[in-house]
């Protein structure tokens, strides 16, 4: 009842104004309808009689019309885009359309990253660029025994885990091959193509950086004994920064320790090392550190994960911390997702949803808590969207909490990867890919 009464006043408010517009009009009109008979009447000759006077009224309500009307003409426009926008983005879609199919062979060998609105596809043998249509763009041969791949902008850089090879690539293909000194145990690239490996040595552990043709730029030396074993390294966009997590002993305690430095001029005038500052952490260990853009880093801890703020020098910005278990971690270059075992399922019974995702932005603050009710196996976040797949079944929401994709496959689905478009998605299965465009029920094909 409050609201009906308070849109009735608005509304009310808005007739009487309306009222008086009319009046304002039916006397201009009057003046307007009038002006010659005035004009032609000689006891209104020496009355200063001004034709302008009512050519600027006219002249005045012609243009309150046209803006009227342009006004309306934005109106429909501005709805008829939230409309689409609402449609391609929010709407639950439950069917899909098959453009194209591919085979894969040997699938349970190979790992998959989100690469130009795409996907890059390697195993122990090589890499593959596919593009949104499910063609190879590229293809190079390598032999590694455990590759791990970093993608930033347009550069991929893959490492031989336990090994010593790093190959760079770009859009093109191949950029580069390099072999490091010592075993590799971590990589990460920058969007120039510079990339940062941990080197694992008999009695000094580094950190080097290297440009995107393999040439040494910087060198890093770590100690257990004094900094700590490095865990996690991570560049920022322009590969000026750099971001690590270390364990240390302290005493009869294994701590866990990050570390920032600054590669640009900033850097280079603090001191030899770099080092721009450090963070001692109690109770936590953090396994992952990443630069979700390129002045902020997410610290992401087994039981909390923080925020740093680095444009020159590192400062906390947020921290989260959680009871539950953390089983995995998302993010893009505004949010910050975790999703957590459930502990509501007891009271919620056996149909209770086993875990739960929780979206914050990069001030700490939550923006978006969702039920997962089944049991993933992979989880990819876009700049729009969170995707969940497991066995099966798929569930893709929107970072508003909407449900915008809820499928049940007739095959295993190992993973999907979104594409530059937002109804068009890659599918693998066991055996075969393939690239499909969300639909309702019902609706007709593209033409």
């Amino acid at each position: 009842m409050y609201e009906s009464k308070k849109h009735k006043k608005r509304f009310n408010g808005m007739k009487k104004d309306s009222t008086e517009h009319s009046k304002d009009s039916i006397w201009k009109y009057f003046q307007v309808k009038n002006k010659v008979s005035l004009q032609e009447d000689p006891q209104y000759e020496d009355e200063g009689y001004n034709e302008d006077d009512y050519e600027t009224d006219e002249v005045v309500d012609k243009v309150d019309f046209s803006a009227l009307i342009r006004f309306l003409v934005m109106l429909l426009v501005v709805g008829g885009g939230a409309f689409i926008l609402f449609y391609f983005t929010q709407s639950n879609f439950n069917g899909y359309d098959v453009i194209e199919n591919t085979n894969v062979k040997n699938s349970s060998m190979l790992d998959y990253v989100a690469y130009r609105n795409s996907l890059l596809k390697y195993s122990k043998d090589g890499a593959t660029y596919v593009d949104e249509k499910g063609e190879a763009v590229w293809n190079e041969t390598f032999a590694m025994k455990m590759p791990s791949a970093d993608v930033c902008g347009d550069y991929v850089a893959i490492a031989d885990l336990n090994g010593n090879d790093v190959y760079v690539f770009d859009e093109q293909g191949k950029v580069s091959s390099t072999v490091m000194p010592y075993t590799i145990s971590d990589i990460a690239v920058a969007s120039q193509g510079e990339f940062a490996v941990i080197l694992e040595g008999d009695k000094v552990n580094y950190i080097n950086l290297y440009d995107k043709n393999g040439e040494q730029i910087s060198e890093i030396q770590t100690t257990i004994t004094q900094s700590g074993y490095p865990m996690d390294v991570d560049l920022s966009g322009d590969g000026e920064k750099l971001f690590s997590s270390y364990l240390y002993i302290d005493g009869a305690n294994i701590k866990n320790g990050l570390a920032a430095y600054n590669f640009g001029p900033v850097g280079v005038n603090e001191n030899a090392d770099r080092l721009m500052g450090g963070y001692q952490l109690d109770n936590t260990v953090v396994p992952k550190v990443e630069f979700i853009d390129n002045n902020t880093i997410c610290a992401f801890g087994d039981n909390q994960f923080i925020i740093y703020s680095m444009k020159e020098k590192p400062s906390e910005k947020a921290k989260i911390e959680f009871d539950e278990e953390i089983r995995s971690v998302v993010y893009n270059q505004q949010y910050v997702g975790v999703v957590k075992i459930n502990s509501d399922t007891e009271k919620e019974g056996d149909k209770a949803a086993p875990y739960v995702l929780e979206i914050y932005n990069t001030n700490g603050r939550n923006v978006m808590k969702q039920k997962i009710d089944f049991n993933y196996e992979n989880v990819r976040m876009t700049d729009k969207e969170i995707l969940f797949v497991g066995g099966n079944e798929c569930r893709i929401y929107t970072l508003k909490g909407g449900l915008k994709f809820s499928y049940t496959f007739t095959k295993n689905v190992v993973d999907m990867i979104p594409t530059g478009y937002s109804r068009r998605y890659i599918v693998l299965y066991d055996n075969e890919s393939e690239v499909i465009r969300l639909k309702h029920v019902g609706e007709k094909e593209d033409e």
